[in-house]
């Protein structure tokens, strides 16, 4: 409480810097808000802003993202380093490290709650956003606080503090890179990334957490979204198994009937053993739907097994699959023109569904968490179909074990010890997991010990040069 009231004081004394600190974020809010609202029917003389035609929120939603980190190391990058002399000192009358550090992250972190909610706030009123999604401003917060120990840890490891600032862009830089906006994580370097999930690099990045978890929730729980999800879901999975997925399934059985002479060669190169092997992995996934053993010719699809009967029997499978979606797809389709007629039976309600859909939804975010402005549909990888459109509705992962939790970007859930979790909040637990993390670092000074073994080994490798010499 002693370190908590002399920081508070402090503050309080430099009321340049308070003024500053607390104006920084909502004058970033400002410009960045201002400049991306987007009006749409460009030159005409009265020009109308709907939330929903504003092509450039996404972008909105990541600069909150990269502001929220940037303010958060910006104002703690000092906290330790201008203390030097006061713990220095301090440090003879044997006071609590744990205590000191509990002052600043309070501190920090209570100014981090009120910047990022009047970001919000100047943000949401120029864009026209509802105040009830304030939801937003805990992915920010988050972000924050987590940008807050990063600034406290290199603020405690170095001894500059030109090296400091330095090292925030060098920060942020990889923010910005792997956050999966800059360069879609479909779009990196094979080397580093797969098509199946998002690269180890990406994972570590709290930018690609932030706007992964902004993008879903402006989708999926916005207050119109939220009464078709379900429904939305049973039809954009069922038009993906329909037009991609059942298709793609007859093309490989295709290959494998065509490719008579491969039916018993065992090589482990034979395209039609690989081909068999990917139908008999997908159909495993497919019969489990069914009550009833539809397709019990499952493991005669291998290379030795497979036959003519065989053929005829999958070609029949598939073909039920596909009539069982498009039974499903009609149904939910029926389901949802339902709810939408007796939405807007009346001009009134015509007129407030219209509204809501202007206040709530953005066709912007719409086109990126579905993926429909992109060509590619499904993908083939290491013996699987991968699903490429709809990622919003997809919560058909496949986990390697109980704590593979990852998926492709814009999932609407997360996998965990057989558990999914909404992938808001999710992904703000990966932050905060990420904040605590932080706090170990800077409590047992781990980057400061980093630091002083580099320079103590740069030191002595002079001196023993010279003696060589």
């Amino acid at each position: 409480m002693v370190f908590i009231k002399r920081d508070v004081l402090s503050k309080l004394a430099n009321q340049q810097y308070m003024v500053v600190n607390l104006l920084l974020a909502p004058v970033l809010a400002l410009f960045i808000a201002y400049f991306v609202k987007y009006y749409d029917a460009v030159g005409v003389a009265n020009p109308h802003y709907t939330f929903y035609h504003n092509n450039n929120i996404p972008v909105y939603f990541f600069m909150s993202v990269v502001v929220s980190l940037f303010v958060g190391l910006i104002i703690s990058a000092e906290e330790i380093f201008k203390d030097r002399k006061i713990l220095k000192r301090e440090r003879y009358l044997n006071l609590s490290k744990g205590s000191y550090l509990a002052s600043k992250v309070v501190i920090l972190f209570t100014l981090s709650a009120v910047q990022t909610v009047m970001f919000v706030l100047v943000g949401n009123a120029i864009l026209e956003i509802p105040l009830t999604e304030m939801r937003y401003w805990l992915i920010l917060f988050s972000c924050s606080c987590l940008a807050n120990m990063m600034g406290l840890n290199i603020s405690s490891a170095f001894d500059s503090a030109v090296t400091i600032y330095i090292l925030i862009p060098i920060l942020i830089i990889p923010q910005l890179l792997l956050s999966g906006v800059v360069i879609s994580f479909d779009k990196f370097n094979p080397k580093v990334g797969s098509p199946k999930s998002i690269p180890v690099l990406g994972e570590t990045m709290a930018s690609r957490w932030a706007f992964e978890a902004y993008m879903v929730t402006q989708f999926r729980d916005n207050r119109l979204e939220k009464q078709f999800y379900d429904i939305d879901r049973e039809v954009a999975m069922a038009d993906y198994k329909i037009r991609y997925y059942v298709p793609t399934l007859s093309s490989k059985l295709a290959e494998v009937i065509n490719n008579r002479s491969q039916w018993r060669n065992r090589n482990a190169n034979n395209p039609v053993s690989k081909s068999l092997e990917l139908l008999r992995s997908e159909l495993q996934h497919e019969i489990a739907q069914f009550p009833d053993d539809k397709f019990p010719q499952i493991d005669k699809l291998a290379v030795g097994k497979f036959d003519s009967a065989t053929y005829v029997k999958t070609n029949e499978f598939l073909n039920l699959l596909k009539q069982y979606y498009n039974v499903k797809l009609a149904r939910a389709s029926r389901e949802r023109e339902q709810m939408v007629a007796q939405m807007t039976d009346t001009p009134e309600k015509a007129a407030q569904f219209n509204e809501m859909r202007n206040l709530y939804e953005n066709e912007a975010v719409t086109a990126m968490v579905e993926h429909t402005t992109d060509l590619v549909r499904i993908v083939e990888w290491d013996g699987e179909l991968l699903q490429k459109i709809y990622p919003i509705y997809n919560e058909e992962q496949r986990p390697n074990g109980p704590l593979d939790f990852r998926s492709e970007f814009y999932s609407p859930v997360k996998h965990l010890f057989g558990t999914k979790f909404n992938t808001l909040y999710f992904n703000i637990g990966v932050i905060w997991f990420m904040t605590f993390g932080a706090f170990i670092t800077l409590y047992f000074d781990v980057l400061g010990r980093l630091v002083n073994s580099v320079e103590m080994w740069k030191k002595y490798r002079r001196r023993f040069v010279k003696l060589e010499s």
